[in-house]
């Protein structure tokens, strides 16, 4: 978890900071502009084959481990089903913002890191929404929820259409 927070930071901290970026990566991933995306997301990452894919609405980005981790999903969505081809450049920039103080404590606090995989393992998600909500200050934070081996937090911005979801989880294969 604190390798892919850490592969991350750059990158939210490029969507927050850089608004021209932040409108070039929302054009991407509303055209399904794959291409695009990796030649974003590598200005920033210095990931040698980034596993990243796209739906219109979001995209996520897999890192892989070896077993029995596998892989470690990180992305920003609307609900599938929701929307088609839509994705806010306000609502990435608002979330990415209020998420990095999160992912800076997952990378730089083991113990901090500990605690919230053993919350999600053990499916408390009280901890776990106490633990991300005592880093994600934002008011526009609206939910934290478990999701398969991780958690997802949904923001709603004001102006902005649909519920937004930065979504943090382990994936088996295999």
């Amino acid at each position: 978890m604190a390798r892919t927070a850490a592969i991350m930071i750059p990158f939210y901290r490029k969507i927050a900071r850089d608004n021209h970026y932040a409108r070039q990566w929302s054009s991407a991933v509303r055209n399904v502009d794959l291409d695009k995306l990796l030649r974003l997301f590598r200005q920033t990452v210095k990931l040698r084959s980034p596993n990243l894919s796209t739906n219109g609405i979001g995209y996520f980005l897999d890192v892989p481990f070896a077993a029995p981790l596998y892989l470690y999903t990180n992305g920003t969505s609307i609900q599938p089903g929701e929307a088609q081809f839509q994705f806010s450049t306000k609502a990435h920039r608002t979330i990415a913002c209020a998420i990095l103080p999160l992912y800076r404590t997952i990378r730089d606090s083991p113990p901090f890191a500990s605690a919230l995989v053993h919350a999600i393992r053990r499916g408390n998600r009280p901890l776990v929404e106490r633990l991300v909500r005592s880093r994600v200050r934002s008011p526009r934070l609206h939910s934290v929820a478990l999701i398969e081996s991780g958690f997802a937090m949904g923001f709603r911005i004001p102006g902005v259409k649909h519920v937004y979801y930065n979504e943090f989880f382990r994936e088996y294969t295999g």
